[in-house]
């Protein structure tokens, strides 16, 4: 996981906005996704072949509920597809931490470029896990309870974000 302290800055390519999220398409081997507090994140991107089935054997509530196995009380408040059907990122808050929980699982086969990111509105704080995964990427954790969050993820060489998510703690 990687943590920065979002005073970097630069561009990104937006094909589509709906709604506060984002689609973006990025020029093959690279991934940024910057905000205006937001850290840029760059690495590269390999070409994958997609198989529908080859991640549904990962539950992300279960993998973000993996941090306090007492607790277990990540509750879904928002998913969404990563353009071309290569995968889904997940947003999961705890009521009883007041912690986000973010993951992106991919739909793909073999090991290929994946990423996750959470950032949080107030002081741009962020958390990101990537590199080369066969599931998923993830989880990342960041408090924000009642703080409007930023969220992304990437399989291979497309991505999405969302902007001003889970500002009250319930997925609004």
């Amino acid at each position: 996981m990687r943590e920065t302290d979002g005073r970097e800055s630069g561009t990104q390519h937006r094909r589509e906005t709906t709604r506060g999220t984002a689609v973006a398409s990025r020029k093959p081997g690279t991934r940024k996704w910057v905000t205006a507090l937001g850290g840029v994140v760059t690495a590269a991107a390999m070409l994958v072949v997609v198989s529908p089935t080859a991640a549904q054997g990962a539950d992300p509530q279960a993998v973000c509920n993996q941090k306090d196995t007492n607790a277990n009380d990540y509750v879904k408040v928002n998913d969404a597809a990563v353009p071309n059907g290569k995968g889904t990122v997940y947003l999961y808050f705890s009521n009883g931490t007041g912690s986000n929980c973010a993951i992106t699982i991919g739909n793909v086969s073999g090991s290929t470029y994946m990423d996750v990111g959470l950032r949080r509105e107030s002081d741009g704080a962020s958390k990101w896990d990537d590199g080369n995964f066969s599931e998923y990427a993830g989880p990342v954790y960041l408090d924000a309870d009642n703080i409007c969050v930023d969220w992304t993820g990437a399989v291979g060489d497309r991505s999405v974000t969302v902007k001003k998510s889970n500002c009250d703690g319930s997925g609004g």
